[in-house]
């Protein structure tokens, strides 16, 4: 199983731990976002014919960068992906914007003790982690899917 992978897995476990507690709603946020961070990277970095460095480009990915080229496909004037099937369009948009609050909600659960997070709202984070990887495959190989993964780790595409 791949790192990935096993991250989702994890979170799942996790965030269905009985009983819950910040602690571990808290860490199954954050392993739900880490999965998806480096499915992505991982997916991305499969086109690299150099297998042994494969590795070492993915250290070149950056959680800023990723947000914002995810945050760039959400907007339809910058990307009206006029002529595409709109089923993948939308799938595409989905996994941009779940990447995003992903992060931010890690963002949350790692660094602001000031409210409690509750297993629902945990589950429910954990879940669009695992949709992403559900949908992933079904868009893989479309060219907006690749120029999204090429967007995670150029500045501005």
């Amino acid at each position: 199983m791949a790192y990935h992978d096993d991250l989702l897995a994890h979170a799942l476990q996790l965030v269905h731990a009985d009983p819950p507690s910040q602690l571990t709603l808290r860490r199954a946020v954050s392993a739900a976002y880490y999965a998806v961070f480096h499915y992505l990277i991982a997916e991305a970095t499969s086109n690299w014919s150099n297998t042994p460095l494969r590795a070492a480009l993915a250290r070149a990915y950056d959680h800023g960068v990723m947000k914002s080229a995810s945050n760039r496909i959400l907007n339809p004037k910058d990307f009206p992906y006029t002529g595409e099937n709109a089923a993948i369009v939308s799938k595409l948009r989905f996994v941009a914007q779940a990447f995003s609050q992903l992060q931010d909600d890690r963002h949350f659960a790692d660094y602001n003790l000031t409210k409690d997070l509750d297993r629902v709202e945990a589950l429910t984070q954990v879940k669009s982690a695992e949709k992403i990887f559900n949908d992933w495959p079904v868009i893989r190989t479309e060219q907006i899917a690749q120029a999204y993964l090429v967007s995670l780790l150029v500045k501005r595409l």
